[in-house]
């Protein structure tokens, strides 16, 4: 059990150090002391069994050593994986995170970005659910670093992760209008709500002219109504036909029920679109993804938050990491 009683002074006078060394073990200089005596304050903390006491701590520094990290949806691999890349650079610096869900909704985002805003986090990691630099502006109450990802936010006042999306979409259309596909199904959440959708929309509009539009409200749905409409649309034609889902839980969700329906054993239907794992190729081997890489985006951000913590200035207003079309 603790000894609530033991404080640093304990410590420094059973590891015959000063009180600041001490504490600089704690904030984790270690190049500042010799490795003798970061083992002799190590086995003092452990003797003693000391926890530091993280409210005086915060006090003393300023900081709490926490990250929120606001994702759009976990039900989406991309959010999952943002995460944690995120964790896999603030962790070794120190860092606690937590991770803070949306699920697609934008009055709970505002609620999230307000409650971070009047809580002790450090720094925020946001991958906001629409591009309305004004809005998130309105919720935050105070000035903290903000780095945020997966959209692009015009006249951003923070350091922007984001894909080359819009190039993305236009390269796989290219390459299925060369191979003889005429028409394209598009499956997509609302698209008029974030800026990533719409580049990739975009993308594909640029090549083919019609696109047949299947669009999915991510909070309120019916999968047995959208099937049929996916169908449908698919059994009215026989040209060459590209589906290209823009987020890869669509695909996920449907592709089983299109593959026990036999309509993807003709060989006039191909399947594309934006890919965070190896899941879609496993269903179906044939499939052309879009290979976006949201676990490097994470890290670069929480690279990028660090730098701000640190009062860096080599920092860039907009990072864009490249996808894989395969």
């Amino acid at each position: 059990m603790t000894n609530k009683s033991t404080n640093i002074k304990d410590v420094a006078h059973l590891a015959q150090v000063s009180t600041a060394t001490v504490s600089r073990y704690l904030h984790g200089e270690l190049k500042r002391m010799a490795p003798t005596t970061a083992k002799k304050v190590a086995a003092a903390i452990e003797q003693l069994n000391y926890v530091p006491n993280a409210a005086a701590r915060q006090l003393i520094t300023n900081r709490s050593k926490t990250v929120a990290i606001v994702v759009v949806n976990v039900a989406d691999s991309f959010s999952t994986e943002i995460f944690k890349g995120a964790c896999s650079v603030l962790e070794p610096a120190g860092y606690t995170t937590a991770m803070l869900d949306t699920n697609s909704e934008q009055q709970k985002e505002n609620q999230l970005i307000n409650a971070v805003g009047l809580s002790t986090y450090d720094g925020l990691i946001l991958q906001p659910l629409s591009s309305d630099v004004a809005q998130i502006k309105s919720e935050i109450r105070r000035s903290m670093p903000i780095v945020t990802l997966d959209r692009h936010l015009d006249y951003s006042p923070w350091p922007q992760i984001i894909s080359n999306n819009f190039e993305a979409s236009q390269e796989a259309a290219k390459y299925f209008q060369k191979h003889g596909y005429t028409r394209a199904i598009v499956l997509s959440s609302q698209i008029d709500v974030a800026s990533t959708r719409q580049e990739r929309f975009q993308g594909i509009k640029s090549v083919y002219q019609q696109v047949e539009l299947i669009e999915i409200n991510e909070t309120h749905y019916n999968h047995q109504q959208v099937y049929c409409q996916l169908e449908k649309l698919l059994t009215a034609s026989s040209e060459k036909t590209v589906i290209f889902s823009l987020k890869e839980r669509w695909l996920i969700e449907f592709l089983p029920a299109l593959i026990g329906s036999g309509i993807l054993a003709a060989k006039n239907i191909q399947i594309s679109g934006f890919a965070d794992t190896t899941l879609v190729p496993a269903i179906w081997p044939s499939a052309k993804m879009i290979i976006q890489n949201p676990y490097k985006m994470g890290a670069l951000a929480g690279q990028t938050l660090l730098k701000l913590l640190n009062n860096k200035q080599d920092i860039q207003p907009i990072t864009t990491i490249p996808t894989t079309f395969k």
